[in-house]
């Protein structure tokens, strides 16, 4: 389970940065791993790896063009997370399923699509910092001002402690006008 989440995260860093040979290699070793947890009667964790395959192969499709199988395939990821039963070890997942789906539909311009699947994420995960981040971005690029300045205010208030900054949080500041 451990080597999977780390296939998972170099493959979808892979993935999204251009290097397709690269994730395509990580898709394979996660097939393995899957292969070997289902013939260890792990199928919780075959399934969960099942999800990771599914999140990086969508990546692959939408840097080789292929928006609509790419949505596909991370909607399967996505749904199939929503639809596990929970286990602990998975309380703070790397990157929600859910989350990534509202990545990739921001990224192929359907920003209130995206918006819906935040949202959804973020009655699973609430107060997430990548959640509400994505969420203000796709009600700001979906042309809903209230949504975008409610996600962000709660973004900034979520990391009111925060003793350094990042671009999320910069973007957010800007559109609250508060720098």
């Amino acid at each position: 389970m451990a080597d999977s989440l780390t296939r998972f995260a170099r493959g979808l860093g892979m993935a999204r940065s251009g290097d397709l040979a690269g994730a395509k290699r990580e898709v394979q070793a996660l097939q393995e791993l899957r292969s070997a947890l289902e013939q260890s009667s792990q199928s919780y964790w075959a399934d969960r790896t099942q999800e990771q395959i599914l999140a990086v192969a969508a990546w692959v499709a939408y840097a080789e063009g292929a928006r609509d199988q790419a949505t596909k395939l991370m909607r399967a990821a996505a749904d199939g997370e929503d639809g596990s039963v929970k286990h602990v070890a998975m309380e703070n997942r790397l990157y929600p399923m859910r989350d990534l789906l509202g990545e990739l539909l921001l990224q192929i311009g359907q920003p209130a699509a995206a918006l819906g699947e935040f949202e959804a994420s973020l009655k699973e995960n609430p107060n997430r910092y990548r959640s509400l981040s994505g969420a203000g971005r796709a009600a700001e690029a979906a042309g809903d001002r209230q949504k975008a300045v409610r996600y962000f205010e709660k973004l900034v208030a979520l990391t009111s402690k925060a003793d350094t900054t990042r671009p999320e949080l910069d973007h957010a500041n800007a559109l609250l006008g508060r720098r």
